[in-house]
């Protein structure tokens, strides 16, 4: 009986981690992709003064402040084309 509880414990535990780490960005990614000499770095937003920067591919995942740009700024600003 102790197992079947502590199954049941983590079962849930990790349903509801998951339904609420969708609630973080909205319901969506609001992210765009740059690639350059080969490489594709994704950029999301996260919260409003930070971005997360991820060389796709490769998993290596940043923080990066958006130095006083808005979001949409720094979208618009986007691979520096």
């Amino acid at each position: 009986m102790k197992k079947f509880t502590f199954v049941l414990l983590t079962v849930a535990s990790s349903l509801a981690f998951v339904n609420c780490s969708s609630d973080d960005d909205k319901g969506g990614d609001d992210c765009f992709e740059c690639t350059e000499l080969g490489v594709t770095v994704k950029y999301c937003k996260k919260g409003d003064n930070e971005a997360t920067m991820t060389v796709v591919g490769t998993g290596v995942s940043q923080t990066i402040p958006l130095g006083g740009m808005t979001w949409a700024e720094f979208k618009e600003v986007g691979c520096g084309e």
